[in-house]
């Protein structure tokens, strides 16, 4: 678009009066600075597929520059693009796909010209961050009351069992508190670990008790 008609995606949208509240864009990896800002101006935001943008879009969505200069966004998993629709996945990918492009990826290069860090920029995010990506963020940019544990918003949760058999959480109650086992769920729960599912108040899911052997 911009070599055909000298103006981005982002303002071509604009022009024909698409780029609104409503709009919701897909990956997004490759919005200018100044397509960011139009885009928090409007009110538009960002669906990030973090796996599906290794595999096709050759590029990383900066989801912590586009937080800071005020742009909205969800995770998601574009399964069209990507072979997980898992969101613990699509967490544990967003956080990879920043930390590539905070570091940089390229050996060729020197570390301080590989990644975002050697030009003094943060773009690593970490599992709080990937959480509220996926939870109040997504909920945010859709204007709707989800992805949030309070009055007034659905009650959309799972149940983790972090003594799941097959489990990839270990727990050590005498040293982990709340944060540490949240950070253990993000990096490690798989559908093993989700013991009920509640979709609008209501259980859609409750994993079956292991029979005797």
């Amino acid at each position: 678009m911009l070599e055909r008609q000298g103006r981005t995606d982002a303002h071509a949208l604009h022009d024909f009066g698409l780029l609104t509240r409503r709009t919701v864009v897909a990956h997004a990896n490759f919005l200018t600075a100044d397509d960011v800002a139009l885009m928090a101006r409007t009110g538009a935001s960002v669906a990030h597929c973090p796996l599906s943008n290794f595999y096709f879009a050759n590029s990383v969505f900066p989801a912590r520059s586009g937080r800071e200069q005020g742009l909205g966004m969800g995770l998601a998993t574009d399964i069209s693009g990507g072979y997980s629709p898992s969101m613990f996945d699509a967490c544990r990918h967003a956080m990879t796909a920043s930390l590539a492009l905070h570091e940089g990826v390229d050996p060729a290069q020197t570390a301080a010209r590989r990644g975002r860090a050697g030009q003094g920029v943060q773009a690593r995010i970490d599992h709080v961050f990937a959480l509220w990506l996926a939870t109040a963020a997504g909920g945010d940019a859709l204007d709707l009351p989800i992805g949030r544990i309070e009055p007034g918003h659905a009650m959309d949760a799972l149940a983790v069992d972090c003594l799941a058999p097959d489990s990839n959480v270990q727990i050590w109650p005498e040293q982990d508190g709340p944060a540490d086992i949240l950070q253990k769920i993000i990096h490690h729960a798989t559908r093993a670990n989700v013991a009920c599912t509640w979709v609008q108040g209501a259980c859609v899911h409750r994993r079956q008790a292991a029979s005797p052997a």
